[in-house]
């Protein structure tokens, strides 16, 4: 019995052996092939880089040469690395990571700032990646790749996907001696989708429509305004304070004015918070003069212009590089004298935003009533040339009552003893028993009453005149008798 006690030891013993054998060369295998080049850059295997950006940015940063990186969201991926390095007079490393929180880009700027050589910061700024101060909810994040402790590599070094990319990169052809002009064209197209989707005003007005119902619930969990500020001082002014040798240019992507309609009719509380946040910005940053922050949510000859965009969100690449020429010539910044001037022009964009769904063409109003500046909050579609507001509320914007009569499609509207009846689908209006002609029918736009704006306060003896549009804004003044 104590024989076999003493070869059941052994052999554990020996097994165990084996294991750690097998696991020090599966190790000492990953170390040396290094399939996202975390420990060094390739030298001897063709490497063969990932979209995972939270994974492959750790390694890019730690091993590559650069003075200049860029940090963002999505909005940032199409940046080409050369045309960023030619323009900022630097040489340029793409850093981006899709969805990410502004801690994830604060770790990731770390990592590049441990090597001693960032010169210089190009970095996206998006209100939302301030909401919360964490990493993805999305997934796991592989914070081993991004802290000191080497004692946590073993999640690097034994990780499957890693090992089968390495025996992967094995395979491929022994690359030639590689230049330096060579290894940065191979990063030019990492993480960029420029050439692979679709752009046109068709996709992002159904977009749109879509989004009107699909976000009517988004941002009800919104964090307080002070914790979003907390966020952006943990991340973004806390790497500006540290590093005063540092060049950082901050900009704001111009996401297309429906996606800034959408963000405001959908919740008008959070959207006043994502305006605070550009004069809070602005105020913590003002005192230091190594950055510089950019406003192109304001420009109108590209946030309405719906071709460059696939989405609410995303423009393409030329928007990239017109963003980094814009800077490298000073263009687009925001000072003391023009920062409420650019909060104010954004707000007064994305309030009354004008769709004609039939050209494609999209433009905002700018409304007074008796020169008190207005907002229906959202327009629905507008008819040719006619522009479409939400009746009920045109008519309280007016001082008028609004009364429906679902059973005969009778609207009543009354003010100062004058009282216009309209029947929906009609463009006749009864006013005290005359019959006065509309600019368009009264119909049902997309769950909104819609009536042509030129008409109804005619109706009850006001005016409407058109001005000239001015930053893509109409400006359309009412007179009406109180």
């Amino acid at each position: 019995m104590r024989h076999k006690k003493t070869k059941f030891k052994k052999f554990i013993f020996q097994f165990l052996g084996m294991i750690l054998v097998f696991a020090v060369l599966v190790g000492a295998f990953v170390y040396i092939v290094d399939p996202l080049q975390f420990y060094r850059k390739a030298g001897f295997y063709t490497p063969k880089y990932s979209w995972q950006e939270r994974y492959q940015n750790p390694g890019l940063a730690r091993n590559f040469e650069y003075d200049t990186i860029i940090l963002g969201s999505s909005m940032t991926e199409n940046f080409m690395p050369s045309d960023v390095s030619e323009k900022l007079k630097g040489n340029a490393l793409k850093l981006s990571i899709e969805g990410s929180t502004a801690k994830e880009q604060f770790l990731t700027a770390q990592v590049a700032f441990r090597t001693g050589q960032v010169k210089q910061v190009l970095w996206g700024i998006d209100y939302f990646a301030f909401r919360g101060n964490h990493v993805t909810d999305q997934g796991d994040f592989p914070h081993y790749l991004y802290d000191t402790n080497p004692l946590d590599d073993y999640k690097y070094i034994f990780n499957e996907s890693n090992i089968k990319t390495a025996f992967a990169a094995l395979t491929k052809p022994r690359p030639k001696p590689k230049s330096k002009a060579t290894e940065q064209a191979s990063l030019e197209r990492l993480y960029n989708w420029d050439k692979s989707v679709t752009y046109g005003r068709e996709r992002v007005i159904k977009n749109w429509k879509a989004a009107r119902n699909n976000e009517a619930a988004y941002g009800n969990n919104e964090d307080p305004l002070e914790l979003v500020k907390q966020s952006f001082n943990d991340n973004v002014l806390s790497l500006v304070k540290a590093h005063p040798e540092t060049k950082f240019y901050l900009y704001y992507p111009p996401y297309s004015v429906l996606r800034q309609q959408i963000w405001y009719i959908t919740n008008p509380q959070r959207y006043a918070n994502q305006l605070e946040m550009k004069r809070y910005i602005f105020e913590q940053l003002s005192a230091y003069s190594n950055v510089s922050i950019y406003e192109f949510q304001t420009d109108s000859d590209i946030t309405y212009d719906l071709d460059q965009y696939k989405d609410l969100s995303h423009h393409s690449g030329a928007i990239n590089s017109l963003i980094v020429d814009e800077i490298s010539k000073g263009n687009h910044r925001v000072t003391a004298d023009n920062l409420e001037q650019n909060i104010k022009l954004l707000q007064r964009q994305a309030e009354n935003v004008v769709v004609n769904t039939a050209e494609g063409t999209v433009y905002s109003i700018d409304v007074r009533l008796n020169g008190k500046e207005q907002s229906f909050g959202f327009l629905p579609p507008a008819t040719g040339d006619i522009i479409m507001a939400p009746l009920k509320a045109y008519a309280q914007m007016l001082g008028a009552s609004f009364d429906y009569n679902i059973d005969n499609k009778l609207i009543t509207l009354a003010k100062g003893g004058i009282t216009a009846e309209i029947t929906v689908g009609s463009d006749e209006a009864i006013v005290d028993g005359r019959t006065v002609k509309l600019a368009a029918a009264v119909e049902n736009k997309i769950g909104v009453m819609a009536a042509p704006l030129e008409s109804i306060a005619s109706l009850f003896g006001g005016t409407v005149t058109f001005g000239e549009p001015k930053d893509k804004l109409l400006g359309v003044d009412i007179t009406i008798g109180q």
